[in-house]
């Protein structure tokens, strides 16, 4: 007895020692994450940080995705097995709007902020600069690989790319993905806009969306400069509480979205009803560039209720301006945005100084329902416009043609041809007809 009342005092002094050794541990270690959705410097729960990363060069990608789109994802293989929020990666979807996800496509062009929560639909998501970008007629979306195993760099670049609605209103940023540390640095290069200055209208950060976590260093703020840096440093020893995902799923193709132009007239005719066209039409005309709109319902997808086909055309200095869209009605009579397509684009859908028009229309693919040309009088190229098992393409017809247009049935044999004057070849006329898959000439 007289023992353990001697030891009495040590025992206590042992336990009250591990007792604070326990909590100086468990302080230690709480104060390597911070809170599941954080604001830089961080950290957040997963441990990710961010610093200036100023001794990091800024370096020019130079293979071209050929990414030419408004509101558009492309699917990117990376040189290196990538380790993402706990989930390693080996490809990734790249967005005209700044921004890559691993593991979704989500092309969504209206940013929305992660201080609160990670944006939903947006999954696994690192956002330079996620705004509405258009790679429509102007700009690269680039990416490169620099270094050698096992510290290699997965460079992609947004190169000169303008915001949605003004072609001269352009940006140019990087990201960069490291093999050796797995850290992630976003690189500005010139983000002195007329709106949106310095990333006054982009959402700058990280996300998981399925683990709930987000890292942001800025929304709709400007808080980038030219020149500036941000690195996100994963952390050497990830919070253990935290689990990566076993497999990325890819989410579905994101739905066709609706803005600008498009937008407000799908507004005002579930408002007005059609009688909104001219309305929309007389400000277009008076707007600066003008814009000249023509239109006709014609029903493409053979559900009985006509479709309203919408041309639009730019001035000559203004080709770029040029677009299709193609809006439906259910029973109800209520509008959506069935298709809408750039018609003076990088692709050569229509050269600079086009003058689409709508032509003529007729049932060209054989397949009951109608077609519409689409005759450039600039290039004398044409397209046809259909909407066959509710895809809608604008498929080529060969040649270029510039006089008169026509659908008839010259050889009798039951189906539609399209018959073309003043054409390059085939002695001023040519005569094209459907085999199947594409349009051909007949001799």
């Amino acid at each position: 007895m007289r023992v353990i009342r001697r030891l009495l005092p040590w025992l206590l002094l042992l336990v009250t020692a591990v007792i604070i050794l326990f909590f100086v541990l468990r302080r230690d270690t709480q104060a390597a994450y911070g809170t599941a959705v954080a604001l830089c410097p961080g950290p957040d729960l997963y441990g990710y940080t961010c610093d200036g990363g100023t001794a990091f060069a800024y370096i020019d990608a130079t293979t071209d995705t050929f990414l030419y789109s408004d509101d558009g994802v492309i699917t990117l293989e990376l040189p290196f097995p990538f380790t993402f929020y706990g989930t390693t990666y080996t490809e990734l979807q790249a967005s005209s709007n700044g921004n890559v996800q691993f593991g979704s496509g989500n092309a969504f062009f209206a940013n929305s902020c992660m201080n609160e929560a990670p944006v939903v639909g947006m999954g696994d998501m690192v956002a330079p600069f996620w705004d509405d970008l258009d790679l429509t007629s102007y700009g690269y979306l680039e990416y490169d690989v620099v270094g050698e195993a096992p510290d290699r760099i997965f460079v992609l670049e947004w190169d000169d790319v303008p915001r949605f609605g003004d072609a001269e209103d352009r940006v140019t940023f990087a990201l960069q993905l490291f093999e050796g540390s797995q850290d992630i640095l976003f690189l500005y290069e010139d983000v002195t806009l007329l709106e949106g200055n310095n990333g006054g209208s982009a959402t700058i950060g990280i996300q998981s969306e399925a683990q709930g976590l987000a890292l942001q260093f800025g929304c709709n703020q400007p808080v980038v400069a030219n020149a500036s840096r941000i690195r996100f440093t994963e952390p050497e020893e990830a919070n253990a509480d935290v689990e990566g995902t076993e497999t990325a799923v890819i989410q579905a193709a994101a739905p066709l979205y609706t803005k600008g132009d498009a937008a407000e007239l799908l507004n005002q005719m579930n408002i007005q009803g059609p009688a909104a066209l001219a309305d929309m039409h007389t400000r277009w005309l008076n707007q600066s560039p003008p814009r000249t709109a023509v239109w006709q319902w014609l029903d493409l997808t053979g559900d009985g209720q006509d479709e309203l086909i919408l041309l639009r055309t730019g001035t000559v200095q203004n080709a770029s301006l040029n677009d299709l869209m193609i809006f439906t009605q259910d029973e109800s009579g209520t509008f959506s945005l069935l298709h809408y397509q750039p018609l003076t684009s990088r692709e050569q859908l229509a050269p600079p100084g086009s003058r689409p028009e709508l032509a003529a229309a007729g049932d060209l693919t054989q397949d009951g329902l109608t077609d519409v040309v689409v005759h450039d009088t600039v290039s004398g190229r044409s397209f046809v416009l259909t909407a066959g098992a509710g895809v809608v393409q604008l498929l080529p017809l060969p040649g270029s043609c510039a006089g008169s247009l026509g659908i008839m049935d010259v050889n009798e044999d039951g189906l539609a041809e399209v018959v073309r004057d003043g054409c390059v070849d085939g002695n001023g006329r040519t005569t094209t007809q459907w085999n199947g898959s594409t349009f051909t000439t007949l001799p």
